[in-house]
């Protein structure tokens, strides 16, 4: 009876400290992030969320594309099963899985999901709505206008009408283009604010954590199992419009990198000149980016010199260049896009004001002239 009693008071205490533990989690989770940076972060997520549901709502789901994702399972069962719309099929297995990630990766990561999983669903089920009751009377005929599966004629001119069946191939190809290209979109602004659109990177980092499989690994056999279950279940044994679907996973993978890739506006340089110490001095003051010192040595003339590295942003770009090329034409620089720059200095916004252009050549030509008069010293 012991055992028992021991592992029950072991379970309330958890249960009893579970508030405090969520508490710790939250405090630790946004822990010297301002109030200003965690709303910003939060509203790409959400803008994130809506533009996801915008490419799930009004071309995927209405088109039946399967191309991966929890919108793709919805899809899959409520064609099998006819018992609940694919809206409330997806807001189901969003919080299915938020639940899921909850026990199995904890708090911590459950949390960059959050947000995604309240709002994508709901404006999901907003769209749907409004796709399946916004109508207008046109010649007597009701036609709604936000529904792609509902075509009508398009008149060219009086001896060129493409009829809805002429039709049909153009919208389901145009569906899977736009859908993905929207729902990378949206993915990408999500990862953007830091957040996570949950679904199946939920299961792939599952498996990650207990089956040691890459995430990309499994990433990519979520999608062929999804894509796979479809073509049997929903397509009908159909390979080309499972072709489709896969093209239209491609461009959702395309425009993640872009989206995402296009908030990045940090890049480095690294500075190779015999005029370091000048070239130091005047990229300090007038681009007014801090620079770091790396000890090297020539890999053809064994000399010892001092390699610059500095990292700025898109605006100091041609500014930077201008004020190497001044103080050394020769000077050898390589400049390359940096993933993230992170600290004080650079995206805490504490980078000093820039010099006015009408002081740069001035200061330039000051450190050119000291360094003539040390020449100058130096032979005598």
């Amino acid at each position: 009876m012991e055992k028992p009693r021991a592992m029950l008071a072991s379970l309330g205490g958890k249960i009893k400290n579970l508030p405090k533990h969520i508490a710790n989690q939250f405090k630790e989770e946004f822990a010297g992030e301002t109030w200003q940076s965690l709303l910003k972060n939060n509203l790409y997520i959400i803008l994130g969320a809506l533009i996801y549901a915008i490419g799930t709502s009004f071309f995927t789901v209405p088109l039946n594309i399967i191309s991966g994702g929890l919108a793709s399972i919805a899809i899959i069962l409520e064609g099998q099963l006819h018992g609940l719309s694919v809206d409330t099929y997806i807001l189901l297995l969003n919080w299915f899985v938020f639940i899921l990630s909850l026990f199995i990766l904890g708090i911590k990561y459950s949390l960059k999901t959050l947000v995604f999983t309240i709002f994508n669903p709901l404006f999901i089920m907003l769209f749907s709505y409004i796709i399946e009751n916004v109508s207008f009377n046109i010649d007597g005929e009701l036609v709604y206008i936000f529904d792609i599966s509902k075509l009508r004629e398009i008149v060219i001119n009086e001896n060129l009408v493409l009829t809805p069946e002429q039709l049909n191939p153009i919208a389901y190809l145009v569906g899977a283009a736009l859908g993905g290209a929207i729902m990378g979109c949206g993915i990408g602004f999500t990862l953007i604010g830091g957040g996570s659109s949950g679904g199946t990177d939920i299961i792939n980092i599952t498996a990650h954590k207990y089956l040691h499989v890459k995430v990309g690994t499994s990433s990519l056999c979520c999608d062929v199992i999804i894509m796979t279950v479809g073509f049997f279940l929903t397509n009908d044994c159909n390979l080309l419009a499972t072709m489709v679907g896969i093209c239209g996973s491609i461009l959702c993978s395309i425009m993640i990198d872009v989206v995402f890739s296009s908030k990045n506006r940090s890049y480095m340089a690294l500075i190779v000149s015999n005029k370091w110490v000048y070239l130091n001095d005047a990229i300090n003051s007038t681009v007014g980016r801090g620079t770091t010192l790396v000890k090297a040595q020539g890999g053809y003339s064994r000399l010892d010199t001092m390699v610059i590295q500095v990292s700025f942003d898109r605006r100091d770009y041609s500014l930077l260049e201008r004020t190497v090329h001044k103080v050394d034409p020769k000077a050898f620089m390589t400049i390359m896009k940096a993933q993230d720059v992170v600290g004080y200095g650079f995206s805490q916004q504490k980078k000093k004001n820039p010099v006015p252009q009408d002081e740069v050549d001035q200061l330039i030509l000051k450190s050119i002239h000291e360094q003539w008069k040390e020449g100058n010293s130096s032979e005598k």
